[in-house]
């Protein structure tokens, strides 16, 4: 033997090449595009492929069913048992019989029970155990009673086959168990399948796919832990037979947008259940100048303070293109940041009636606005004015002819709102919304998150009215009218609003003149009668 030969032999001895267990496994993850013979190669971009190949602690394969979403979470466990000599995995489904008709059932039909991984299947107990010492747990954890179950137990990988049907509590504490007592088995971290809808739904929508802005982006959670979204729909399986997506498609409305089509915002008591995002929400592009804005505004400190922009344009439509959405903002800095923000647009704003509530000495929150130089206008929350609030939202999500932009695309209709994908706060909320249980069912649970969503309320609502200012600390006068064709509106506390005459010659007068005294269109301005 040579001396180089030598040294090729020993570095293999040493550091063996890395086993292709997919290749063994008769696995391969499905690239759509490659099986179709539209690319010589895969192209490690579909959903499966994305799947195999992550790094991050925490990620969740979800959307639709039939996506092949429970076999590409065993075979990545099988690679990483052999990857990891030692290495600890528990499988987990929320019962026994979905276990023994999901994961248990693929291991025996795909994978053989891994034989050619040399591994040993022990069904009595439900363990696949390797020759390198690393074994699969299979256990099923419905209540969070059969969670403690597992208290002593410690998993280096975790996999959580259909997520959102477990409950909140019994995910915490399995995910508590995932550590290592030693330096040379790595901790691997968790790999989640879900469809939208059960008990974990509202959790795994804000953990996964709202922070990730639909997989967008992998975001770390406050643990320092990195969390990815990897949708998946029924066309990244090739293999599925055409029966089961005639099932799917058979579904009733609400079943199959969250089935088929892999809807995150379709669940039982949904406020607003027509929310697509394939419809709604478009990517963002420069607006016309011409197009009004407006602004809605949900004032707080400890809970969100909630600004959304909106334009509306020749048609009447609504794009939501700019939002803010923070807490422990005072009221003086909240007003700097919407001007800020506006970059002297001219924009009607309007915002929640309480804002105008004095709280002994201090001045209130539109006091502050306006002496800063943010002027708004009382979104006017009277009886009912909620549910109608509600039901304007509703009319503005409704189909109506296609928009220049969705024409484009082919398509016959859209909705006449649409929301920049930017607006990330908003559509969180409206998809997130459920029916209020225990007053009006029109009306949506003020228990859940709602502060971007009354921002919206109250500007859609305010849409064909006009602009209107309460002069703050002075009495009021009688309703009537003033000079220059302004209508002094009924009281509000101690307080009126004025609207101007869009009659009027003077407030709708040419400004190419250079007079800059007037009030230019849309600017909510003091009267000039105080």
């Amino acid at each position: 033997m040579t001396r180089a030969s030598f040294a090729a032999a020993l570095s293999t001895a040493i550091n063996p090449p890395e086993v292709d267990v997919f290749k063994l496994l008769g696995y391969q993850p499905a690239c759509v595009p490659y099986l179709a013979g539209q690319i010589e190669a895969p192209c490690g971009q579909c959903a499966q492929e994305q799947f195999a190949a992550a790094t991050e602690y925490s990620v969740l394969m979800g959307g639709a069913s039939g996506g092949g979403k429970s076999l590409s979470a065993l075979a990545f466990a099988l690679r990483e048992c052999i990857r990891h000599p030692g290495l600890r995995v528990g499988a987990f489904r929320r019962s026994y019989p979905e276990l023994r008709e999901s994961l248990l059932a693929e291991l025996a039909q795909h994978f053989s029970y891994a034989e050619a991984l040399g591994a040993s299947w022990n069904g009595s107990e439900y363990e696949l155990r390797f020759p390198n010492g690393s074994l699969i747990l299979f256990r099923y954890a419905e209540t969070y009673q059969d969670a403690t179950r597992r208290q002593g137990g410690q998993y280096q990988l975790l996999i959580l086959d259909e997520r959102t049907l477990f409950p909140p509590d019994v995910v915490s504490f399995l995910e508590s168990r995932v550590r290592s007592g030693r330096a040379d088995i790595p901790v691997i971290g968790c790999r989640s399948t879900a469809n939208p809808g059960g008990p974990g739904h509202q959790h795994v929508k804000r953990d996964f796919i709202d922070a990730t802005n639909y997989g967008q982006r992998v975001v770390t959670d406050q643990r320092g832990r990195t969390i990815r979204f990897i949708p998946a729909k029924i066309a990244d399986n090739p293999f599925i037979n055409p029966e089961y997506a005639a099932d799917l498609r058979a579904l009733p409305e609400k079943l199959r947008r969250a089935f088929l089509d892999g809807d995150w915002s379709s669940f039982a008591g949904a406020m607003f259940p027509e929310l697509s995002r394939d419809r709604h929400v478009v990517r963002p592009f420069a607006l016309p100048s011409s197009w009004r804005r407006i602004a809605g505004i949900d004032w707080g400190y400890t809970a969100p303070w909630a600004v959304i922009w909106l334009a509306e344009d020749e048609d009447h439509r609504l794009w939501a293109f700019r939002e803010l959405y923070e807490t422990q903002v005072g009221e003086a800095d909240q007003a700097k940041r919407i001007l800020a923000a506006e970059c002297d647009e001219q924009v009607t704003r309007w915002m929640d009636d309480a804002a105008w509530a004095t709280r002994g000495d201090a001045k209130s929150v539109a006091q502050v606005y306006l002496d800063n130089g943010c002027a708004v206008s009382p979104a006017g929350k009277g009886p009912g004015s909620r549910i109608a609030g509600w039901q304007r939202i509703h009319s503005y999500l409704a189909e109506a002819p296609a928009c220049p932009y969705h024409r484009s695309l082919g398509w016959p209709s859209c909705p006449r709102l649409h929301m920049f994908s930017t607006c990330e706060h908003l559509w969180a909320e409206l998809s997130s919304l459920p029916h209020s249980t225990a007053g009006n069912p029109e009306d949506a649970d003020t228990r859940a998150p709602d502060h971007i969503s009354d921002a919206l309320r109250y500007a859609t609502a305010a849409l064909g009215t006009g602009a209107q200012f309460v002069i703050l600390g002075d009495p009021a006068p009688e309703p009537g009218f003033g000079t220059q064709g302004q209508e002094l509106l009924a009281a509000l506390g101690p307080a009126y609003g004025v609207r101007h005459d869009p009659l009027d010659p003077w407030h709708n007068a040419d400004r190419s003149d250079g007079d800059e005294e007037r009030p230019p269109p849309g600017r909510t301005q003091l009267s000039p009668f105080t």
